[in-house]
C-alpha cells in the first residue's frame, strides 16, 4: 500500500511524530492534502526549539535524545540553528515568521538570537542569548525568561519589560553597582537563576533576591568570594537555594552566616564549593536554619564525613530532622528524595525547582520548567 492510500485518520498520526520544520515544509508542499494535514498538526505545537547544527543530533539541543524528554512529540519543531533568521531565509522555508504568527498555542520559543520571537505576542517562555526586549510585542504574557546580559543592570529593563515572570535565569559578565540601579520590584518571580562569570568584583545579586520579595527559589553560581548582603532585610518567602562558587579564595564564615540568617524558613540548602568551613560551623549553621530540613555541603575541603554525624547528634538532641549529606552523592540523595531528578532536559514537565534544579550543576538546569496543565 503506498503511504497517500491511508486514510487521513491514520497519516495524521504519523505526521505527529515529525518535529523537524524542514520535514515539516518537505511534507506541506507534497499536495493539498498533505497540506492540510500538516497545518492540523502544527497547530499542536507548543514549542519551537533551535538546535544547532550536528549531523550525529537531529533532536535536541543538549545532546540527549527526543525520547527521553517528557513532552509529546507534537509539542514540539525544532528548527536546525547557527546563523540568524531573517526574512530572506524565511521565503525559501515555509516563512517561519508565519509559523510563528499563525499559532496560537505556542507558549515557548529556544532560539539563540531570539529572532522569531518579535512576531508572537502571546509567548509565555523564552531562551535567548540575545534580544532586545523592547521588541518583544506583549512583554506582559511572558512568564519565563532565559537570557544572557553584560551585567545587572539588564534587570532594571526586565522588571519593566516583564512585569509578569515568574521565572528568570541571567548570565552576566559584570555584577555593576547595585545601590545605584534602583531595581523595580519583580512582584510575581518564583525561581531565579543567576551566574556570574565576574571574577574580580563584589557580587550583588544577593540584592537583587531582595527586590523579588515573592521569591521561593534561588539558584546562584559566582566566581568570587565577595558578595554584598543587606542584613536590613528579611527574606521570609525563600525556601529553596543553591549557592555554588568557583574560586579558590577563601571565604569568611561570618560573611557566609550574615547571608544565610536573611532566610529564615529556607528548607532546602545546597552548599557548593565553598573554602571557609569546617565540620564545627556545620552546626552553627543549622542553628541559624531553624526550618532547614535537607543539607548538602559538597567540595568544602576542610569537611569530613563527620559533620554528618555531628549533625545527626544535635537533630536527636533537638528533636530536630535534618537529612545532611558531604559531598554531592546523587545516588545517597535521590534514595532518600526520590522526587529529585538528575536527569538533563531541555524542557522539564512541572514547575517546581527541588525536582528539577536541585540536585543539577548550572549547565544542567532545564531552559523551561512546563507548569502542569490539569
Amino acid at each position: 500500500m503506498l503511504i497517500n492510500e491511508l486514510a487521513d485518520d491514520c497519516l495524521l498520526p504519523i505526521f505527529d511524530f515529525v518535529n523537524d520544520l524542514d520535514d515539516l515544509i518537505n511534507c506541506y508542499k507534497v499536495c493539498v492534502r498533505w497540506s492540510n494535514l500538516i497545518a492540523k498538526r502544527t497547530r499542536k505545537v507548543k514549542y519551537l526549539l533551535e538546535v544547532p547544527y550536528d549531523p550525529n543530533d537531529h533532536c535536541s539541543e543538549d545532546g540527549s535524545d527526543c525520547s527521553d524528554s517528557y513532552l509529546c512529540p507534537f509539542d514540539c519543531v525544532y528548527y536546525q540553528g547557527g546563523t540568524p533568521i531573517d526574512e530572506t531565509c524565511l521565503i525559501k522555508k515555509m516563512d517561519i515568521v508565519s509559523f510563528v504568527r499563525n499559532h496560537e498555542s505556542l507558549k515557548g520559543v529556544i532560539d539563540k538570537n531570539g529572532d522569531p520571537t518579535k512576531y508572537c505576542d502571546k509567548l509565555e517562555m523564552l531562551f535567548s542569548c540575545s534580544f532586545d526586549s523592547s521588541k518583544i510585542p506583549n512583554g506582559s504574557s511572558m512568564k519565563q525568561l532565559n537570557t544572557a546580559g553584560a551585567s545587572l543592570e539588564a534587570v532594571k529593563r526586565y522588571a519593566h519589560d516583564f512585569p509578569n515572570l515568574e521565572m528568570l535565569r541571567m548570565s552576566f559578565c559584570t555584577n555593576g553597582n547595585y545601590d545605584i540601579l534602583r531595581v523595580p520590584v519583580f512582584e510575581k518571580l518564583k525561581i531565579l537563576v543567576l551566574h556570574s562569570v565576574d571574577g574580580k568584583n563584589v557580587f550583588y545579586g544577593f540584592q537583587l533576591m531582595d527586590s523579588c520579595p515573592n521569591l521561593q527559589s534561588a539558584f546562584i553560581n559566582m566566581q568570587t568570594n565577595r558578595f554584598f548582603v543587606d542584613e536590613t532585610l528579611k527574606h521570609e518567602c525563600l525556601q529553596d537555594l543553591v549557592i555554588g562558587v568557583y574560586t579558590n579564595a577563601q571565604f569568611n564564615w561570618n560573611d557566609l552566616k550574615r547571608l544565610l540568617m536573611k532566610y529564615p524558613n529556607l528548607k532546602h540548602l545546597s552548599l557548593r564549593n565553598i573554602h571557609c568551613m569546617k565540620d564545627e560551623h556545620v552546626v552553627k549553621l543549622v542553628r541559624i536554619l531553624p526550618n532547614l530540613v535537607l543539607l548538602n555541603i559538597a567540595n568544602w575541603p576542610r569537611i569530613s564525613k563527620r559533620a554528618v554525624d555531628i549533625v545527626d547528634d544535635y537533630c536527636k538532641r533537638n528533636g530536630r530532622s535534618i537529612k545532611c549529606y558531604v559531598d554531592l552523592d546523587r545516588d545517597k540523595v535521590k534514595s532518600d528524595w526520590p522526587q529529585l531528578s538528575t536527569k538533563e532536559e531541555t524542557i522539564s514537565r512541572g514547575f517546581d525547582f527541588m525536582k528539577h534544579c536541585f540536585l543539577k550543576d548550572i549547565y544542567e538546569l532545564p531552559h523551561f520548567l512546563v507548569p502542569i496543565e490539569l
